[in-house]
């Protein structure tokens, strides 16, 4: 009996150690810059945009927002973004008439990437904009003297910098994980 829950014991703290041990937050090189996490493909889509004009070439673009696994499963609990935090854009072309499609648009080649990190280097609460390109492994540090900062700042100052109004599904599992507690 023991020995069963010595095991289990340690099973548990395995487990435990595995899971903290999988999401380390961002990581940066050895000249600061933000190294690109794999499979971000495969992270949950928080929200998707069309023809917002501040993105991409200026264009009419299609834009998806990904979240890093573990801290939209802490939001999704707690309705706050933990240190760590990493958000996404992928801002694509729109192509017309795809066959077999008779209309509308689809995406076509990205055109622009950014990754949003809650890593809080300008101070607690902080988040920073890095931009890469398609198969760029690091991303660099936008300047916070670019206007991104400012604008998430005036209209998205209150939900921690994030534009939540154009994630209502990441607001919604929120909201409903906060019902069945």
């Amino acid at each position: 009996m023991k020995r069963s829950l010595a095991a289990a014991g340690l099973g548990i703290l395995a487990a435990a150690s595995l899971a903290a041990a999988a999401f380390a937050g961002p990581t940066f090189d050895k000249d600061g810059k933000i190294m690109i996490p794999e499979g971000r493909d495969r992270w949950p889509a928080v929200g998707t945009t069309y023809a917002l004009s501040y993105e991409g070439d200026g264009g009419t673009t299609f834009n998806t927002v990904r979240m890093d696994p573990e801290s939209y499963e802490t939001y999704v609990k707690t309705g706050k973004f933990p240190v760590g935090t990493m958000l996404d854009l992928e801002v694509r072309t729109p192509v017309t008439e795809v066959a077999p499609a008779k209309g509308g648009q689809t995406q076509g080649k990205a055109v622009g990437r950014s990754l949003h990190v809650k890593d809080e280097k300008a101070g607690p609460g902080t988040w920073t904009f890095y931009g890469y390109g398609a198969a760029a492994k690091t991303g660099n540090a936008i300047p916070r003297s670019q206007a991104c900062y400012s604008c998430h700042e005036e209209h998205a100052g209150k939900t921690d910098t994030v534009f939540m109004q154009f994630y209502p599904s990441l607001q919604e599992s929120h909201e409903a994980a906060a019902k069945a507690q």
